[in-house]
């Protein structure tokens, strides 16, 4: 029997100091792939496992060796709509206008959660199992461009990290609801989710950016001790979470942990779009005004190609209203969109 024919596996969970049997699904997702296929033996389709079922490597696109010419660090919850951008339109943007020369394998994007990318870049480096990234200024991965909220950039500033003004591009529209295909009957709309006693999962602590942000919207439109009803009926943990809820949010709603996932309004959608025959898009109106913004800067890093990241910005900051609206995010008309953010 192969890894792909295994519908079930049986999962050893250390519980209390008793090893108890875990029955889950193990069906590998396959992810969405963004960068050129070179060829290479994969570790994320069922070659290999690491901690997390959702996926063995961590949300990284393109080389770390150091060679690529453009690195961007950002938090990840934005992805299906700035991959594209980032490693598909900049390179064509770049040949049209004969202002810049990149590759799309020449570019670098990590995708990760902003305590992890405040925290790597505040650690020197990021861990992998055993597997280490050092990320330093004068070495040779360092991010040229960021993309975190305010207060995550906020700290970066603090470091000294920032190379120019931060400037707001993005405010995503709030939560949404990732359903499983099967329950839609039961979660017509937020109010309906609330009255459904089903469990659902949603952003763990160690992404409190996220997560505060969910409680927030909860406790505005249900009231604090309602919130706490509901908060009792969250799967906080399951066998191979990554505590990135853009990987786990789809893999449990679709794999029984639970049948229903809080997440950003617009990755609910996205991941309903690429599995039409197993998840379905809830939206809720009412989390729009607890939307927040994504910011932009370039980073203060010796040695890098500095004209590069102002350009790649200048594409991004022409390319975003419409790109972002499309990909469901707030019209730019209606936030302060290319706002400067001083601290």
């Amino acid at each position: 029997m192969t890894f792909l024919d295994v519908s079930r596996i049986i999962v050893i969970a250390a519980l209390g100091g008793f090893f108890l049997p875990v029955a889950v699904h193990a069906d590998p997702l396959q992810w969405p792939l963004y960068d050129a296929d070179q060829g290479y033996l994969r570790v994320d389709q069922g070659m290999d496992r690491g901690d997390g079922f959702t996926n063995s490597v961590p949300d990284i696109v393109g080389p770390l060796d150091g060679s690529a010419k453009l690195t961007i660090f950002t938090e990840g919850n934005h992805y299906p709509v700035l991959l594209p951008l980032a490693l598909e339109a900049f390179p064509r943007h770049c040949a049209n206008t004969r202002r810049c020369d990149i590759e799309q394998d020449e570019i670098m994007v990590v995708t990760l959660p902003q305590v992890m990318i405040v925290g790597g870049l505040e650690a020197g480096g990021f861990r992998f199992g055993n597997a280490q990234l050092p990320v330093d200024p004068d070495g040779q991965v360092f991010p040229d461009v960021v993309m975190l909220g305010e207060r995550a950039m906020g700290r970066l500033h603090k470091m000294d990290l920032l190379g120019n003004t931060p400037r707001v591009f993005a405010r995503h529209r709030g939560m949404g609801l990732l359903v499983d295909r099967q329950r839609t009957d039961m979660v017509a709309g937020f109010d309906a989710f609330a009255a459904s006693g089903l469990n659902f999962v949603m952003a763990t602590p160690r992404e409190a950016g996220a997560r505060d942000q969910y409680v927030t919207t909860l406790n505005a439109l249900f009231g604090k001790e309602a919130t706490e009803h509901i908060l009792e009926r969250e799967v906080t943990d399951f066998p191979g979470r990554l505590a990135i809820q853009h990987r786990d949010i789809p893999y449990a709603v679709m794999n029984d942990v639970a049948p229903v996932g809080l997440v950003f309004g617009h990755l609910a959608r996205f991941y309903a779009d690429h599995w039409p025959n197993k998840l379905a898009f809830v939206e809720i109106p009412e989390a729009v005004p607890f939307g927040q913004e994504i910011v932009v800067a370039r980073t203060d890093r010796e040695g890098g190609d500095a004209a590069l990241a102002e350009t790649f910005i200048e594409f991004l900051m022409d390319a975003a209203p419409a790109a972002y609206e499309a990909g469901g995010f707030t019209p730019v008309g209606a936030f302060g969109f290319g706002r400067e953010v001083s601290f």
